[in-house]
């Protein structure tokens, strides 16, 4: 008996210990990320947990829902496909050319009212957001980040443009690791103060030199965003480019803590239908139902490849104002994408756009830099209409 009680004695004082360590080493962030991903079984962020965090509103307009076209149904899935759904756990594949579905499926629980998480696709969001506030001249992508959020970065790194935050050329120190609990992003993600993890950081590579694919950028430029518009990212993106979509759902975007700022590396919730609306948008050069949400030059420009090394050496020809760029077979592709294999593809000189949730993607990447998957999803969409 009293070497159970030496025991249990110990263990709380390792418990004392630890939970005072992680207070002071400002790890805090870990009891939500122990909470909500390992003692619920997972290893990752799920794509159905919105409301472990609060929310703001993406907020729809007037809906105009997608035609559905006389040949919808008529398509039987390949076997390809239909392995490729069940090894990385699809929860919903959406096909929809010249503005109508010719072919939607939804797997377990969803359907096509079911919101889920966008992971790094709110990276393109927020680049299409940028891209209103471009528009009416409330930012400029040529201007220095300084003169918008000189809290943030200092004039000595008055060279950082927002075009950099865009691209991912920032050369800013944030030290990311995606793999890494104590990291960056694993504090960005779980933590309650993205203000204060932002802060501090500066540029240690001439901005516009080299590719690095850092959440932290995301951040530097929604506080921009929300420093020139003068609202939150949510709210100026809703009034500006969700409710003129048609969008049939409302959707949702995490914050770090209640009325904070959004999470704008990750975390919009929507429908595969809405999420089909933003590639729309693009396919028709930034205008819908005859508005134009986002200047033309500027959709360009967000399709046009960096053409910089990366931090591998590669060049960049893949990447664009937060926009993937590919190509499958002489098309030309630019998707939105997020990690569990969040995909929006869409090609243009077919008017055609897939879309693809999931809980997984191939962690393969034959060319590196895309999920082997991709080509599996593509390649389907562009049989369904032949």
């Amino acid at each position: 008996m009293k070497i159970l009680k030496n025991i249990a004695k110990g263990f709380l004082i390792v418990l004392v210990i630890a939970n005072v360590a992680l207070w002071v080493t400002g790890n805090t962030h870990l009891y939500k990320g122990l909470s909500d991903t390992y003692f619920q079984g997972r290893l990752k962020p799920g794509v159905d947990d919105p409301d472990i965090f609060h929310t703001r509103v993406l907020e729809a307009g007037e809906t105009k829902p997608w035609e559905i076209s006389k040949s919808f149904g008529s398509s039987e899935l390949s076997d390809d496909i239909k392995k490729t759904n069940s090894k990385f756990g699809t929860l919903a594949y959406l096909v929809i050319h010249k503005d109508s579905i010719v072919h939607e499926d939804y797997y377990d629980h969803y359907s096509k009212n079911t919101l889920s998480n966008s992971f790094s696709m709110a990276k393109t969001i927020l680049s299409i957001i940028t891209g209103a506030a471009v528009k009416e001249g409330k930012v400029d992508v040529n201007a220095s980040v300084h003169s918008y959020i000189p809290e943030f970065i200092t004039a000595k790194d008055s060279a950082l443009k927002v075009k950099h935050l865009l691209t991912m050329t920032s050369g800013m120190n944030f030290r990311e690791s995606y793999g890494n609990p104590f990291g960056f992003m694993a504090k960005a993600y779980y933590g309650t103060d993205l203000r204060g993890l932002t802060s501090g950081y500066g540029i240690e590579k001439t901005p516009g030199s080299e590719h690095s694919y850092l959440g932290g950028n995301n951040l530097l430029l929604s506080f921009l965003l929300e420093k020139a518009t003068g609202q939150k990212v949510s709210d100026y993106g809703s009034e500006k480019i969700w409710s003129k979509l048609g969008m049939e759902n409302d959707g949702k975007w995490i914050l770090d803590h209640e009325d904070g700022d959004e999470k704008t590396f990750s975390g919009v919730y929507a429908t595969a239908r809405d999420y089909a609306k933003l590639g729309e948008l693009y396919i028709n050069k930034g205008n819908a139902y005859g508005e134009q949400l986002v200047d033309t030059s500027y959709v360009n420009a967000s399709i046009t490849a960096v053409n910089v090394n990366d931090t591998e050496g590669k060049n960049t020809d893949y990447y664009g104002y937060s926009w993937w760029l590919t190509k499958y077979e002489g098309h030309e592709i630019f998707y939105l994408r997020g990690i569990l294999g969040q995909y929006v593809f869409c090609i243009p000189d077919k008017d055609l756009i897939i879309v693809r949730l999931g809980k997984f993607r191939n962690p393969e990447k034959t060319d590196g830099v895309n999920p082997d998957d991709i080509w599996v999803y593509i390649k389907e969409g562009l049989s369904i209409i032949e």
